[in-house]
């Protein structure tokens, strides 16, 4: 994904993938991000009352929802931490004995 910058003089510099594995980009420390080559996908609005959808959906969408979905996302939660305390921790230990 490569990413255009514009400094204040309004010269763009088009980011390239270094030659090593590094996570940085080289570009002037006066750039600022103008856009993205590749769209972002939009994880479109849900309108049911499933809480598992629910805590799925972004934090953005939460002003959205409706109180039958703030409802049912808190008994999600709550079922959730419920049972997550009443889970017990699984082990298991193979041990194989050459005769």
């Amino acid at each position: 994904m490569s990413v255009v910058y514009r400094d204040e003089r309004g010269v763009e510099y088009v980011s390239v993938p270094l030659p090593t594995h590094e996570v940085t980009e080289a570009v002037p420390i006066d750039a600022r991000r103008l856009r993205r080559r590749s769209p972002q996908d939009e994880v479109p609005f849900y309108a049911g009352t499933d809480g598992a959808e629910l805590a799925g959906q972004p934090r953005s969408h939460r002003k959205h929802w409706t109180d039958e979905q703030w409802v049912a996302f808190k008994e999600f939660q709550t079922l959730e931490s419920e049972l997550a305390r009443t889970d017990q921790p699984v082990a298991a230990a193979v041990v194989v004995k050459m005769r």
